[in-house]
């Protein structure tokens, strides 16, 4: 069985590997990676993934992706590649809320075949630190498109 890559899939990669590469050294003092798990509410399936915050491409923004994957009846995988902004803080705790956005892909095999959406995710989400520069994130993820409605997730980010 030979798989061959979208060109969807091939567009984003390059595109991801171009905004790691253009992030300037100074700005991934805050860089972080680690994994997350939650929940699909459209078709109720656990989520587990990856994501990452690879410091700021514009301003204040900073470069955000994730990978999840889901096991159901149809395997599905769901590229995302957000921009998120620290909204404000709770003072004297630590807690930063924050609002990402960006595109997501999704590939899903269905009815003997595989196929790609493309759509937009807005998230809303809460950082909460734990001891150096790793912390725990809680976001909800809404969909627009062809993808995934609602999900809600928890990571947890480890500096490196």
């Amino acid at each position: 069985m030979t798989r061959k890559i979208s060109p969807a899939a091939f567009v984003l990669a390059a595109g991801l590997a171009a905004m790691i590469m253009a992030i300037p050294l100074n700005a991934r003092a805050d860089m972080a990676i680690g994994p997350r798990a939650g929940l699909d509410f459209d078709s109720d399936d656990l989520v587990i993934g990856a994501e990452a915050e690879l410091g700021r491409v514009f301003g204040e923004f900073r470069f955000a992706p994730s990978v999840d994957f889901e096991f159901t009846d149809n395997t599905t995988t769901a590229l995302n590649s957000d921009f998120r902004l620290y909204l404000f803080n709770l003072p004297e705790t630590g807690l930063r809320f924050y609002g990402s956005a960006g595109p997501t892909v999704f590939f899903y095999s269905a009815g003997g075949g595989n196929h790609t959406e493309v759509g937009l995710s807005l998230v809303a989400g809460l950082s909460i630190p734990m001891k150096g520069s790793s912390r725990y994130n809680v976001e909800t993820r809404f969909g627009f498109g062809d993808i995934p409605d609602f999900k809600a997730t928890f990571g947890i980010l480890f500096g490196i």
